[in-house]
C-alpha cells in the first residue's frame, strides 16, 4: 500500500488504509520503522478519530499530539478511525459499532503491524477506547507487551438512556468548544472544534446504545500484561464512565504486579489535551519505555 504523509507536523505522519473485516480503516502512523523497539498503537474514544484524539495540533500554535510527544520520547505510533468514524468505511448499520466490533478493528491492526515485523507492541486506550483495549488484551496476552488505560469507561454498571435509537451522533460545534471548558484553553478548544465540523461532523451511535443495553465490563483478572492506568483529575465523572466496578478496586484486582495507577491534577476526560498533557505524556513514555 502506497503511504501519504498526513501534513506538516512536529513529526511526519503517514495515513495509509489496512483491511478490515468490514471495509477499509484508515490508519496513521508515526516513527514506525523496521526494528522499532517500542510501537504503541493507541485506540480512540466514542466521539473522535484516533487521528484527531491523538494527533492534533494548532497550526501556529501549540501541539497536543500525543503520537508526537511519544516519538520524540523514541516511541512509533500508530492510531486508526473505526469502521464508521472517519474516513473508514461505514457499515450499512452504524448501530453495530459497538465493542465487539471495535475489538473486530483493533484486531485487524494488530495482524497488519504484526505482519509488518512487530508482533507484540504496547496498547493505549482512551475512554471508551479503554475498554476496547482492555477487553482485546484479555483475550490476546501474549499480543501486548505493556498497556495504558487511559481514562478507561471499562463497562458495565449504569445503563445510559438512549432514545430514540439514531444511527448517527453529532455533537456540533459547541459541544466540543464547550466540553471541559474548565480546563482546556480555548486555543485547543476552539481549533478542535473547528477541525470536528469539518472533518469529522459525526459517529456511529453503536456505543451509546450498547451502554443503554447494558455492555460487558472488563474484567481486570483476565488483564495479565504490565498495566498503567492514569485519569485527569476530574475525569470519570460522567455516567458513562461509572462501570460496573470502581477504578481502584480494578486496578488492586490486577494479578500483575508491574503495575500503576496515577491521578494527573488539572485535567478531565480530555486531560491528553488540556495543560495536564505534559505530565500524562511523560508518564506514559516512562511506563512504556520499561520493557
Amino acid at each position: 500500500m502506497r503511504a501519504r504523509r498526513a501534513g506538516k507536523a512536529v513529526t511526519e505522519g503517514f495515513d495509509f488504509f489496512v483491511p478490515g473485516p468490514t471495509g477499509k480503516l484508515a490508519t496513521r502512523s508515526k516513527g514506525l520503522a523496521p526494528g522499532c523497539a517500542h510501537v504503541v498503537v493507541l485506540v480512540q474514544g466514542a466521539n473522535l478519530t484516533g487521528q484527531a484524539g491523538f494527533d492534533f495540533s494548532v497550526p501556529g500554535g501549540e501541539d497536543y499530539s500525543l503520537m508526537n510527544a511519544l516519538v520524540e520520547r523514541g516511541l512509533a505510533a500508530v492510531t486508526f478511525a473505526l469502521r464508521g468514524y472517519g474516513q473508514s468505511d461505514a457499515p450499512e448499520d452504524p448501530l453495530t459499532v459497538d465493542t465487539d466490533a471495535a475489538i473486530e478493528d483493533l484486531a485487524s491492526v494488530m495482524d497488519w503491524l504484526s505482519a509488518e515485523g512487530h508482533p507484540r507492541p504496547h496498547l493505549l486506550g482512551w475512554s471508551w477506547g479503554g475498554r476496547i483495549a482492555a477487553r482485546y488484551g484479555e483475550r490476546n496476552p501474549d499480543r501486548i507487551a505493556r498497556m495504558v488505560l487511559l481514562d478507561p469507561a471499562l463497562g458495565g454498571g449504569n445503563l445510559i438512556p438512549f432514545d430514540p435509537e439514531e444511527p448517527w451522533w453529532s455533537g456540533g460545534w459547541d459541544y466540543f468548544f464547550e466540553r471541559e471548558a474548565q480546563y482546556g484553553s480555548e486555543e485547543m478548544r476552539r481549533a478542535l472544534a473547528d477541525w470536528v465540523a469539518a472533518n469529522e461532523p459525526r459517529s456511529p451511535n453503536g456505543i451509546r446504545r450498547e451502554n443503554a443495553r447494558g455492555s460487558i465490563p472488563a474484567d481486570p483478572e483476565a488483564l495479565s500484561c504490565p498495566t498503567l492506568m492514569i485519569y485527569g483529575s476530574g475525569a470519570g465523572k460522567a455516567a458513562y464512565m461509572h462501570g460496573g466496578i470502581q477504578r481502584a478496586e480494578y486496578f488492586e484486582r490486577l494479578p500483575t504486579e508491574d503495575k500503576a495507577l496515577l491521578i494527573v491534577p488539572g485535567g478531565g476526560d480530555y486531560a491528553h489535551l488540556q495543560p495536564a498533557r505534559h505530565r500524562i505524556q511523560a508518564a506514559i513514555a516512562d511506563f512504556l519505555l520499561k520493557a
